[in-house]
């Protein structure tokens, strides 16, 4: 499986995929812009995955795996290959080793031109992102300085707590129920219905369609049945990084997407509502309408889980010393502008204006301060988990003090690499 990941000559390097007519590119760079797929490598490594499936899956979807596997991507999760915005960012990762191999073996940097210079520095680079230019972004910059100059305490405190209460069961990372299960689900709601995705789906409109759906950015995957014949992606489907790093904006006053995300708030883009690939197994009406909702999936897997609601946790928060703000006792006096939400919240026999599910909680709270970004339990939650891994790890960027500058990567004019839009152009998946 290994040799399907790497390289097939060049063997420091990792294998990428190769898109396909129909054009045209959206940039002038190269093709070689899709995922690898199992359709590209030998059969040996086919017959591999192959056996794995097999002894891990019903005969039904054995079935349906082997007959999807040709355009099936080679990575360690598929379900970076279930939307193509994500399937391109993951592409990213592996064109940014590769040019960083092609860097160090062209540059006298003292370090090797190999697989592990290449895989530390794509790891440094991107957790350095992750803090300063993900974290401070999406959460109140204030509580993510307050979270990495504590050390991530409060972290550390609940993983020694969950082992002394869970002697030597656990196997890695111990994550918090509350982050997973409900804050870092706020982009749900940063999803927008359509997308300017590139000059042949989007702006100036004269290209295939006017616009990219969020159901097209589904189908043109790996398991989203819209790859052609040959399994690869088509070269108008690559995606142009410059309409969403914030390189080339667009405020979406001509009545097409804006580039960039919606706001963090209660609302979803309607095709969150009724997702099509969900639920279609289900015979009983109300629990494919369940299935096909995001918003009733994650109440309910909150509700499964037992989560706090968000006024016990933020008490909690607070009671720890990991918030300064106190709980907001009524949710609904938040939606003074929203008569049928608030209506309803208040009018609920479950009290959710006062017992509000942990999830709506953490959304209301950002859409009370604007929806730029999370307010301080939902930046509390998020930073706290990331930046306590990040911590836990002695190789880190975090725990190494690692900084952009100190690397031996550069761009072309010797700046360093410390944003997401130069990340993209060190890549070369951005021009």
């Amino acid at each position: 499986m290994i040799s399907g990941l790497r390289h097939p000559t060049l063997k420091d390097k990792m294998r990428v995929g190769t898109a396909i007519e129909p054009g045209p590119l959206p940039d002038n760079l190269d093709q070689h812009r899709d995922l690898p797929r199992y359709g590209q490598v030998q059969s040996s490594v086919r017959e591999a995955a192959l056996r794995l499936a097999q002894a891990a899956m019903t005969p039904e979807a054995f079935q349906k795996f082997s007959d999807t596997l040709p355009q099936r991507a080679i990575i360690g999760d598929n379900r970076n290959d279930e939307n193509l915005v994500v399937a391109q960012f993951h592409l990213s990762f592996l064109r940014f080793h590769n040019k960083a191999i092609d860097y160090l073996a062209s540059h006298d940097t003292g370090w090797i031109a190999d697989f592990s210079s290449a895989q530390a520095l794509t790891r440094l680079h991107y957790q350095w992102l992750i803090v300063d230019g993900y974290l401070k972004g999406v959460c109140d910059p204030v509580v993510v300085d307050r979270v990495v100059n504590d050390r991530a305490s409060h972290f550390f405190k609940f993983r020694a707590e969950f082992d002394a209460r869970r002697q030597n069961t656990r196997l890695g990372n111990a994550l918090p129920l509350e982050f997973f299960a409900a804050a870092y689900r706020f982009g749900h709601s940063m999803v927008r219905a359509f997308y300017d995705y590139n000059k042949n789906f989007g702006r100036p409109g004269t290209g295939f369609l006017p616009r990219a759906t969020l159901r097209l950015l589904f189908e043109f995957t790996g398991g989203g049945g819209r790859l052609d014949d040959e399994k690869k992606l088509p070269k108008n489907w690559i995606i142009d990084w410059a309409r969403f790093t914030g390189v080339d904006p667009h405020d979406g006053s001509d009545g097409e997407p804006a580039r960039l995300a919606r706001k963090i708030d209660t609302e979803l883009a309607p095709p969150l509502h009724t997702m099509f690939k969900e639920g279609e197994d289900q015979g009983d009406q109300q629990l494919k309408a369940l299935f096909k909702s995001l918003a009733r999936r994650n109440l309910r897997r909150g509700y499964n889980l037992r989560l706090p609601t968000g006024q016990a946790l933020h008490k909690h928060l607070k009671q720890i010393g990991a918030v300064e703000s106190s709980p907001i006792q009524d949710v609904s006096a938040l939606f003074a502008t929203k008569p049928d939400l608030q209506n309803f919240l208040a009018g609920t026999a479950t009290r959710f204006h006062e017992r509000t599910p942990l999830w709506f909680y953490i959304l209301a709270e950002a859409e009370a301060a604007g929806g730029n970004r999370l307010g301080e339990v939902g930046s509390c939650l998020v930073a706290l988990t990331l930046v306590g891994v990040l911590l836990a790890d002695p190789d880190s960027a975090l725990s190494r003090g690692f900084t952009p500058d100190q690397s031996p990567l550069k761009m072309p004019e010797n700046a360093p690499i410390d944003s997401i839009a130069k990340w993209m152009q060190f890549a070369a998946v951005m021009q």
